[in-house]
């Protein structure tokens, strides 16, 4: 019985080893990644209802001509689809590491999609390797996974001269002076290559100095200049080496021979130091060797690399706490970004001194995850914050929208709307801690004292609590539809002898039929403004409506104060309407509830806008019925806030399938059909 509970467990076990997912792969350090849930994906969609769809056929008839190959199903390419794809990158101070993972099924059809007249990969073991033809990046496949790895060397680390000679590489600038200069200077000066793996002679050709031309005298026999005598080479023993990777330490690749750079020949280091009559050029042939050499350092440290996720064990990313509260297993696709200010901090130094700048700081990870079943899809957002900068959005985000701007949406006529609320009087306490946070370090560690001073002024000088009342914080943009309006514009009209006339002319524009609104308890401010306007003729009243007169503008803006809110929109009718209290309410449940439970909230109705826009603006009546029949097949769009769970503040975006479609997914093949028609 014992031996028998052990060969189980061996088998368990080996099974499990062989099914691994290959999130195992990722390491802990890996600054984003990416995930598609093929089990999820083709639970929506067969394999075979993909094959035979109009995105599946164009697909495998582009493929077939590329690859100049028959496939017939998205199998054929030797892929695993019940498993999960991943991309994920790393950084460090020298290259960026870009790598995507796929489970392969079947090697042999792998291999057979990469072997071709042209195309030739090694292999060593069950280890394939094919360096990709412009060597930016490689394939390297064994029988059950594929890891591709490009990567990019930071330019801010050949910058130090120190770290530009150790490797070999120098930097080449441009000058404008070739009177006595050569064209090309090398900022490292004396390269020096320390710590061999293995070495070569390379011979690095001096430039001869130019020689300028004598003017002959007026008499006499003419003087030649003389011509400069050949430059003596000087051999240098150089040294080439390999950075390891950040995961972990293995034996160098000895299988893959590293493809030569054709611009780190001989013949190129001679043309550079060759006298050339186009100095530019030159430098320009000096500058592509050395960009040479780095992209052949690349390929080294890619080659390395690759071998190291495919070979080798190392803490993988399911040991980071953030990345696996992140995950859902309903999820067909996810993103996960390790650190907002982390992003910023990779960028940064591109920015020079403005990259000293804490702009990110408190911001923690970013996930994004997309769901499909058969009532929508939805992307759901997620920003870790730190403890600080949590506490400080409960306090902004604790507010509802006023609830008599729903008397004002008509769901049945309204194309979008947005709203949003904020606690006024929180935000303006919170913001100096932010600018603060933000912008302290930028501005220097001595500068402590002024910040603080600075911080203590604005709130001195705002009196939050009095803001506030002006402006409470929430608000709400309905547009109800599309108006085709004649406007007058000036233009410009010139005569036979070129002197321009003013002329005034009219043309038809198709405007949004909108209305804004925000809330106010103290509207002391709005009325001297109104009076002001009165005052200067840029504002009409009728009773207790205003019409602000905008020379420019091709719509008229009325404003209106009511009940505690002001009311902006370009429609006489509906601003009457609201004054008389005659505005006909139609809100649905759902769009009550989406704008009164959430921060922010908005929505798109795509089948109120069909017919809407003038056939010759979209290109005429075809395209214009190809875009009217597209948009009465959407349902609608939706984006709200969540209210913030511990240190998460999170959103979601989602979009309704109409009846008539099996799930999410068919749904948007259809749409993409349509379109493509």
């Amino acid at each position: 019985m014992k031996k028998i509970l052990i060969a189980i467990s061996f088998f368990l076990t080996f099974k499990g080893a062989i099914a691994q997912d290959l999130v195992k792969k990722i390491p802990s350090n890996a600054f984003t990644v990416a995930t598609i849930k093929g089990d999820n994906l083709f639970k929506l969609m067969f394999v075979k209802d993909f094959d035979e769809s109009f995105l599946g056929k164009k697909f495998l008839t582009g493929a077939s001509k590329s690859l100049d190959k028959n496939f017939n199903s998205i199998e054929d390419f030797g892929i695993n689809l019940d498993k999960s794809m991943y991309y994920f990158n790393q950084l460090n101070d020298s290259i960026t590491y870009h790598h995507f993972l796929i489970p392969i099924k079947d090697a042999n059809k792998f291999d057979e999609l990469i072997k071709s007249k042209e195309t030739r990969f090694t292999k060593k073991g069950d280890v394939r390797t094919y360096i990709l033809p412009d060597s930016s990046g490689i394939l390297m496949w064994n029988n059950t996974m594929l890891c591709g790895v490009n990567g990019s060397i930071k330019s801010s680390f050949f910058a130090d001269s120190a770290k530009s000679a150790k490797y070999g590489i120098k930097d080449i600038r441009y000058q404008n002076n070739y009177d006595e200069a050569a064209v090309a200077v090398d900022s490292t000066a004396v390269a020096t290559y320390p710590d061999t793996t293995y070495s070569e002679d390379v011979t690095y050709p001096v430039a001869p100095p130019k020689v300028k031309k004598k003017i002959a005298p007026k008499k006499g026999k003419k003087k030649v200049a003389a011509k400069p005598k050949a430059a003596a080479k000087k051999t240098v023993k150089k040294k080439k080496q390999y950075t390891p990777p950040p995961i972990a330490d293995v034996e160098a690749v000895d299988a893959v021979d590293v493809v030569d750079m054709p611009t780190t020949t001989d013949a190129a280091v001679e043309a550079v130091a060759a006298p050339a009559d186009d100095a530019y050029d030159e430098y320009q042939q000096a500058r592509a060797e050395q960009e040479g050499k780095k992209k052949k350092l690349a390929l080294e440290w890619i080659l390395i690399h690759a071998d190291q996720i495919l070979s080798t064990e190392y803490p993988s990313i399911e040991k980071n706490k953030s990345y696996t509260e992140s995950l859902d297993n309903a999820a067909i696709a996810s993103l996960w970004v390790s650190s907002l200010q982390d992003v910023y901090g990779s960028v940064a130094p591109e920015f020079g001194t403005y990259g000293k700048a804490n702009i990110m700081k408190g911001y923690g990870s970013l996930n994004a995850k997309l769901f499909m079943d058969k009532s929508s899809f939805r992307i759901s957002t997620g920003l870790e914050l730190a403890k600080e900068q949590a506490e400080a959005y409960k306090k902004i985000m604790n507010k509802k929208i006023n609830k008599n701007f729903l008397k004002y949406v008509n769901s049945e006529k309204a194309i979008g709307f947005m709203g949003y609320s904020i606690d006024t009087k929180a935000y303006l306490e919170e913001f100096p801690k932010f600018m603060k946070q933000a912008y302290g370090s930028f501005l220097g560690s001595n500068m402590e004292q002024e910040i603080e001073i600075g911080s203590d002024l604005f709130s001195l000088i705002l009196d939050e609590e009095a803001v506030s009342k002006v402006v409470k914080g929430d608000a709400l943009f309905v547009i109800n539809g599309l108006n085709s309006k004649e406007v007058t514009y000036t233009s410009y009209d010139y005569d036979e002898d070129y002197n321009r006339k003013e002329v005034t002319k009219t043309k038809k524009e198709t405007l949004p039929d909108f209305l804004f609104m925000f809330s106010s308890e103290d509207t002391r401010l709005f009325n001297k403004l109104i009076n002001y306007g009165i005052n200067k003729k840029l504002v009409s009243v009728d009773q207790n409506i205003y019409k602000i007169a905008a020379k420019q503008s091709p719509i008229d803006i009325y404003l209106m104060i009511k009940d505690g809110i002001v009311f902006f929109g370009n429609s006489l009718t509906e601003i009457q309407s609201i004054s008389n209290n005659s505005y006909r309410t139609n809100i649905s449940k759902a769009h009550k509830n989406l704008l009164a439970k959430n921060n922010f909230s908005f929505l798109f109705n795509a089948k109120n806008l069909v017919g809407k826009v003038p056939d010759e603006e979209i290109g005429g009546k075809e395209t214009a019925a190809k875009f009217n029949e597209t948009l009465g097949k959407m349902g609608n769009i939706y984006m709200k806030s969540n209210p913030i769970k511990g240190n998460i503040v999170s959103a979601d975006i989602s979009a309704e399938i109409p009846n008539g479609h099996e799930n999410a997914l068919k749904y948007l093949f259809s749409l993409i059909e349509n379109a493509a028609k």
